[in-house]
């Protein structure tokens, strides 16, 4: 786990050059405390900068950016199964020198291409130069992010944005769509950023660049579910069989294998929810692994405390389990942190409580292991099971839809709210529950129309295109980001299981509906029960978020940002206090209205 930047240049590098590469290397030291390296080829144009975080072979043999032959490799990630890889090399008379990860990826991508990706099982941005172009590359989550801006000279690359839009003299920028995106989901979907000239690399992707020119993007994976629009199930809905709750547990098992290699301490971080304890339980009792289990006490602020139901957890389990108090003074954990741990303008509030937690774990670990992607990955979210609930009516045409909203709204109460959910033409309704009930204020922001008009194919029934929405897009360009930048500020690697192809794949197997039909998060409550009794685990999700009070205590209003009318910033900080997405919303448009410096 590291931190990279890089220049690939159209021209040879100049002494300025050099140091603008040094200079953002330098700027990501808190994702590599442990070491530093750099490489370069001045005359193509070519400089490669590295921070190192030492998880695996912790002496020089792992030192990066590596060079082997005629390839370079500057990596930021692990690679949980290069023992297996290190093996099938050799068997085609491939040798590493080093007992590192990073030489079996280097290898690897020299021997077999980018046929090499389908191998790999880990989290990873890298950019491997081979004496002509460089290839970037991300995992197939996107759990690793990298950003690049391509420029008249040639191209940058950097683990955060930051660096990037300083070295560059940068400043955000948001176009009427841009704002209408970004409003009504809370971040900016990749490739794009806040940052006209900066992108960012999608899942999944390669890119080449050769004399300083960035060639077509390609995908090497996506998620193997089923089109569920040209053919959705059909017949009676019946649980997944027991062998399909074995292959999950098999598949999880071998991730989990994976997950645990490191030459340095791992901690469990254990919450009382269902996702963390079923790693915890699957390390002791399908591993056999003893682990130290760490739980965050959040003494400062109105977080849910589940250190007493974590302790039961790690007890019934015979996991040895510790508890952190969480000191961060409250004060300094508002929208400014958000944007300055992001790089760029965010509504996700809930980097807050990630932060603070990892602030307290680094001061004795180096790895976490996480629970993180259990709900996109099994389609375990709440709402998923009121989208499942009222399919029916969801389901139903835009006209229809819009009469029984009327007739709803005549009724009042819970039928009124339930009514506007339910009325919005379907290419609006994901907006319209996420964003209850400020829909109609986000209708007046100008771009909203033409935005909403490319939301979505609107063809998949709402009770599959949310899962998937949140697997694919609010996963990647949303939890992620903020679990990496988080974690990295304080030099933490988080690990986890659920986010693995083989893992993806099997449950992609089952009938969609069969994730939603019985309750939610059957599938793993199931697979869970087998290791836990169910009073240790059955509660409500109390999830992990962090208190905004501090956008209704905000004494002034924001500055009116460019793109949007003062009339329409006014009505909405005027209902930042009330209920429903009002709040949220706000944030969003304090955390594009600073300026960073």
């Amino acid at each position: 786990m590291c931190g990279i930047f890089g220049l690939l240049f159209n021209r040879p590098l100049t002494a300025a050059d050099i140091a603008l590469g040094r200079a953002g290397t330098a700027a990501l030291a808190h994702r590599g405390p442990d070491g530093d390296g750099e490489w370069m080829d001045a005359d193509k144009g070519v400089f490669f900068g590295h921070r190192r975080l030492s998880i695996i072979d912790l002496g020089d043999g792992g030192s990066q950016p590596m060079h082997r032959d005629n390839s370079v490799l500057t990596y930021n990630g692990e690679l949980y199964n290069y023992r297996a890889l290190r093996t099938a090399l050799a068997q085609e008379g491939v040798r590493c020198s080093s007992q590192s990860d990073t030489e079996v990826l280097l290898r690897a991508l020299t021997q077999w291409g980018e046929g090499a990706f389908d191998r790999f099982d880990g989290m990873f941005a890298l950019a491997l130069w081979d004496g002509r172009r460089a290839t970037l590359a991300v995992d197939p989550f996107g759990e690793k992010p990298l950003y690049y801006a391509a420029t008249s000279d040639g191209v940058y690359f950097s683990s955060e944005i930051a660096p990037l839009a300083k070295l560059l003299g940068l400043k955000p920028h948001f176009d009427d769509e841009a704002w209408a995106t970004y409003l009504s989901l809370g971040y900016i979907p990749a490739p794009k950023t806040a940052y006209r000239d900066i992108r960012r690399l999608e899942p999944a992707s390669v890119m080449k660049v050769e004399g300083g020119a960035v060639r077509p993007t390609t995908r090497y994976w996506s998620p193997p579910w089923r089109d569920l629009d040209a053919s959705p199930p059909t017949g009676p809905v019946r649980p997944i069989p027991e062998a399909g709750v074995d292959a999950l547990r098999d598949a999880l098992l071998e991730s989990l294998e994976g997950r645990l290699i490191a030459d340095v301490p791992i901690a469990l971080f254990l919450s009382a929810g269902i996702d963390s304890a079923l790693v915890a339980a699957l390390c002791r009792q399908g591993l056999g692994r003893t682990l130290n289990c760490l739980t965050v006490a959040f003494p400062i602020g109105d977080i849910v405390d589940e250190c007493d139901a974590a302790t039961a957890i790690a007890a019934h389990l015979g996991l040895p389990h510790e508890v952190l108090d969480n000191r961060v003074d409250r004060q300094a954990a508002g929208i400014e942190r958000v944007v300055d741990l992001m790089g760029q303008p965010s509504g996700n509030t809930g980097v807050l409580p990630v932060d603070q937690l990892c602030a307290a774990a680094a001061q004795t670990y180096k790895v976490g292991l996480t629970g993180l992607g259990g709900d996109e990955v099994t389609w375990g979210y709440g709402k998923n099971q009121t989208y499942w609930r009222w399919r029916h009516v969801f389901g139903l045409p835009d006209g229809a839809r819009g009469l029984l909203g009327g007739v709803a709204k005549a009724v009042g109460g819970r039928a009124a709210r339930f009514g506007a959910r339910m009325a919005p033409p379907s290419r609006e309704l994901y907006l319209a529950n996420k964003n209850f009930p400020a829909l109609g204020w986000l209708k007046t922001l100008p771009g909203f129309d033409a935005w909403t008009a490319t939301f979505g194919d609107g063809g998949t029934p709402l009770e599959y295109a949310v899962p998937l929405f949140d697997l694919q897009q609010v996963m990647p360009n949303m939890q992620l980001p903020a679990f990496d930048h988080a974690s990295m500020r304080h030099g933490l690697e988080l690990r986890t299981p659920f986010l693995n192809r083989k893992v993806i794949e099997t449950v992609a197997e089952f009938d969609p509906r069969a994730l939603l039909a019985f309750g939610q998060k059957n599938l793993l409550r199931r697979l869970l029960s087998r290791y836990l009794p169910a009073e240790l685990y059955d509660r409500p999700k109390s999830g992990f978020s962090f208190p905004e009070e501090f956008i209704v205590d905000a004494a002034a209003r924001p500055e009116i940002p460019a793109g949007l009318p003062e009339p329409v910033v006014e009505a909405l900080w005027r209902r930042r206090a009330d209920p429903g997405a009002w709040r949220s919303i706000a944030v969003r448009l304090m955390a594009a209205t600073i300026t960073r410096e």
